[in-house]
């Protein structure tokens, strides 16, 4: 285990969207941002739809979720969701729901939750740069 990180696993019904070593994950809950790191107590959350954003020592990593149950034991974190898209960016992320809502065997109420999913993302980048419960920029 690399000393200092956090293994982040997100799973979707359709298989693992992301595998990989944080510093800090932020995730949306129905009483707002909720922070992990490293050696934090244990905990289960319910994660809201919306934009989950991962530090990691390359930079920033954009996870988009339609929710889902989060269980965390301080040294490894797994997000099981119905749907998530990743990026190193929030263009990059926005792709790739775009690239889901075009897709031709996406039924409507997918299609619905995709796109408050992506609304939700964009009004969450517009609003905010993410920082670190100290108030220090993330990544």
């Amino acid at each position: 285990m690399a000393e200092g990180t956090l293994r982040l696993v997100v799973r979707t019904p359709q298989g693992c969207v992301f595998d990989g070593r944080v510093t800090s994950l932020r995730v949306p809950s129905d009483t707002g941002q909720v922070g992990l790191r490293p050696r934090s107590e244990p905990a289960v959350l319910v994660v809201e739809p919306g934009l989950a954003l991962a530090a990691a020592t390359g930079g920033l990593q954009f996870v988009a979720t339609a929710g889902g149950l989060l269980r965390c034991d301080g040294a490894q974190a797994v997000l099981v969701t119905p749907l998530a898209v990743t990026g190193e960016s929030a263009a990059a992320v926005r792709d790739e729901l775009e690239q889901a809502l075009d897709a031709p065997n996406a039924d409507l109420e997918l299609r619905s939750v995709l796109q408050r999913l992506e609304t939700g993302i964009l009004q969450e980048l517009r609003r905010t740069t993410p920082t670190s419960s100290r108030g220090e920029p993330l990544g």
